[in-house]
């Protein structure tokens, strides 16, 4: 399996653990995302995988929703599992190679899971705060975004999606120094 594909496989299931330990009462929580609950990151995330599903198939990119929280039909848990099986056969039936119509010209799959593959790690994390969950994401994955992501911090943040980087410790693992740069407080802990 391409390398990139499967580092996109293995944050959704991260996600797909954190979503199914939610405590019910935690969906109301607040998140690291200023003004986002629990279940506005779990509907980002959700309507991030069919941006990401409606780009792989070669349907071009489309407006996020406006509430995020509207992406979650039903029950938190079956709505998230429907969405990644959907993603995840996706993925087992599209070539990385191939090319498809992106945000800014055309692109291989393989480019976009390699950039989009941020949301699902990220926001899993932050869903985890939300709902109390201690979490190490995806030891590859965090430093394959740490290395694409350390030049450009500045401008991700300047498009209003991400905060401010936050300065790390020196100590700081790869998980916490890219939480960091990309705006999130992180606590220090030795799990990390």
């Amino acid at each position: 399996m391409n390398e990139i594909v499967a580092r996109y496989r293995r944050a959704l299931a991260g996600v797909t653990d954190i979503v199914h330990q939610v405590p019910a009462d935690r969906w109301r929580a607040p998140s690291p995302c200023p003004g986002w609950t629990a279940l506005h990151v779990l509907g980002h995330l959700i309507d991030g995988q069919h941006q990401v599903a409606s780009l792989i198939t070669g349907q071009g990119p489309r407006a996020p929703r406006q509430d995020p929280a509207e992406a979650v039909t039903g029950a938190p848990v079956p709505a998230w599992d429907a969405t990644a099986r959907h993603l995840l056969d996706l993925l087992a039936s599209i070539d990385p190679a191939v090319e498809v119509p992106a945000h800014h010209g055309e692109a291989t799959v393989e480019q976009l899971l390699a950039t989009a593959v941020i949301e699902p790690l990220v926001h899993g994390w932050d869903l985890a705060q939300a709902a109390g969950i201690e979490v190490t994401l995806d030891a590859e994955a965090v430093q394959a975004c740490l290395t694409a992501i350390t030049p450009v911090a500045e401008r991700f943040a300047a498009t209003g999606m991400y905060a401010p980087p936050r300065p790390a410790a020196a100590d700081a693992s790869p998980q916490q120094r890219l939480l960091a740069l990309l705006g999130r407080e992180v606590a220090r802990s030795p799990a990390h």
